[in-house]
């Protein structure tokens, strides 16, 4: 499954925090290039890089923060719970 950020909604965030890129990319925990490129749609985000960004926006939700190219899964269609078998 691949997933993009919502631009729109970090940098609101980032405004609203006062953030820099500087400030997301150490809040984050990588480079100011990489925070640079992935937020130019020059490089896609890694497995590092959106942990970070949840850790960092705890405040947003994964729905806030990301747009999935496919939709996610729901639960069960039959709209009864999964069970275990042992």
């Amino acid at each position: 499954m691949r997933l993009n950020i919502n631009l729109e909604k970090l940098q609101e965030y980032m405004v609203a925090k006062g953030w820099s890129e500087p400030d997301l990319a150490e809040k984050v925990g990588v480079s100011r290039v990489q925070v640079y490129r992935v937020l130019r749609g020059q490089r896609a985000p890694g497995n590092e890089f959106i942990a970070g960004l949840l850790n960092a926006c705890r405040e947003m939700g994964l729905n806030d923060l990301f747009i999935f190219e496919e939709p996610l899964p729901v639960g069960n269609e039959d709209g009864e719970e999964a069970t275990i078998s042992p």
